[in-house]
């Protein structure tokens, strides 16, 4: 890695591999999105790899496994948004990197409200 740019590139590499990751494994609606976001993702990899640095294939392939391991409870009406958005903010500088620190912590966070049950529910429920 030479200076800043290949830097800067290898965090967009990163980013939009947590983007490609977000609608994750298995969902039978999103299957043509996921499909769509990774091979956008593998794209933009294999461009910054050519032009930059090499190891934006790795970071890519690290951010879909934070991405998918991260997301898998995001509601499905809200995947969409969240690929578009984090995608997008992949592209300021640092915000990159920030997205594959968050992610882990945001992903428990709806793995935490996804479990529970709803308050007004609890009366019906027989324990």
């Amino acid at each position: 890695m030479d200076g800043l740019l290949d830097l800067y590139l290898l965090g967009v590499a990163l980013g939009l591999g947590v983007a490609a990751g977000t609608p994750g494994q298995g969902r039978e609606g999103n299957r043509a999105l996921a499909l769509a976001l990774i091979a956008a993702a593998a794209v933009a990899a294999a461009l910054i790899a050519v032009f930059a640095t090499g190891w934006a294939i790795v970071a890519t392939i690290v951010g879909v496994a934070i991405g998918v391991f991260s997301f898998r409870h995001l509601a499905p009406a809200a995947v969409l948004a969240a690929a578009l958005a984090l995608a997008l903010l992949a592209l300021v500088p640092v915000v990159g990197y920030l997205e594959a620190l968050a992610a882990p912590l945001l992903g428990e966070r709806l793995r935490r409200r996804a479990s529970g049950r709803f308050a007004g529910l609890r009366i019906l429920a027989k324990d």
